[in-house]
């Protein structure tokens, strides 16, 4: 994920260990329990900082992960990461893509801060998590070239 920017089997296993390990009274806080898990796998591992609604153009990313490159300098991809919930009962395709569109749009502008430009030698690869209850229903790619 980190080196070659790999990321969907990291998201679809993490996604399996929420549905496995988690049950269902932990969904009343709804996505901050799948926030809070992902948060908790992805620092078992020093290669990315991973931060919690981080600023990034006036607006809060759910997940930044920033490579740490201090001690992985050759680490040539981050992510921002926003996540998305319906409860079960909600379900429906035109909900989904309105939530996916909604996310698109917040992690285009995320993408786009001062902070991110900067830092041309990486790569910032947004994604979005459509999460149905413990059900991870979508997985999406959104990239901003550099220099927008």
């Amino acid at each position: 994920m980190a080196w070659v920017g790999k990321w969907e089997p990291v998201f679809q296993y993490l996604a399996e260990q929420i549905d496995t390990q988690t049950r269902i009274r932990d969904y009343l806080s709804r996505e901050k329990v799948i926030q809070g898990f992902l948060l908790a796998y992805l620092n078992i591992d020093d290669v990315y900082f991973c931060r919690s609604e981080y600023e990034f153009n006036k607006g809060y990313v759910d997940l930044f992960l920033e490579p740490f490159l201090a001690k992985y300098p050759d680490i040539q991809h981050g992510f921002l990461i926003e996540l998305k919930y319906l409860k079960r009962d909600q379900w429906s395709e035109t909900e989904a893509e309105k939530m996916m569109s909604d996310a698109k749009n917040q992690l285009k502008g995320y993408l786009q801060d001062p902070q991110l430009q900067q830092k041309s030698a990486l790569k910032f690869t947004g994604i979005v998590l459509l999460f149905c209850g413990w059900e991870l229903k979508v997985m999406r790619e959104v990239k901003v070239p550099l220099n927008v």
